[in-house]
């Protein structure tokens, strides 16, 4: 189904006339036209007012292939989260001794690659010297038996 088809589709699914529609998007009749004709194409700020309108994805509407309005509009959000859930996990577990500071140095690489939070990395940084400064405190401890 093309770009104009689902436009199309989607409009009428919500009851809606091109009139409506236009007015929605504070285009003219003859641009929502255009697109449902795919003679011209609606710019970004349009696609976006149409997936929040339309509760569908940007890729929905804009790929043929994907026939499906329910595909999962949040799974970039739900990656972005997995990934900010085991950055916070890899925080915490880069404070605990001994084996913090090989946790914390996987941390820092996973916050360089995926997710540029410079407060975690950090966090991680000082969680890895005080791992290190326990493990240091431990090691003492059990030579000196103190």
């Amino acid at each position: 189904m093309t770009y104009g088809e689902k436009i199309t589709t989607l409009r009428k699914e919500n009851n809606l006339t091109q009139e409506q529609f236009a007015e929605l998007l504070n285009v003219s009749r003859q641009s929502v036209s255009k697109w449902e004709l795919c003679i011209a194409f609606p710019d970004t700020e349009k696609l976006i007012k149409m997936s929040k309108l339309f509760s569908c994805s940007i890729d929905y509407l804009l790929k043929e292939e994907i026939e499906s309005k329910d595909v999962n509009p949040t799974y970039e959000s739900e990656k972005v989260k997995r990934n900010y859930n085991l950055g916070l996990l890899l925080t915490y577990l880069s404070f605990p001794p001994v084996f913090g500071f090989v946790v914390a140095i996987f941390n820092i690489i996973h916050q360089k690659k995926r997710l540029n939070n410079k407060k975690m990395l950090i966090l991680s940084c000082v969680g890895m010297i005080v791992s290190i400064g326990l493990t240091i405190g431990m090691a003492l401890g059990i030579i000196f038996s103190l």
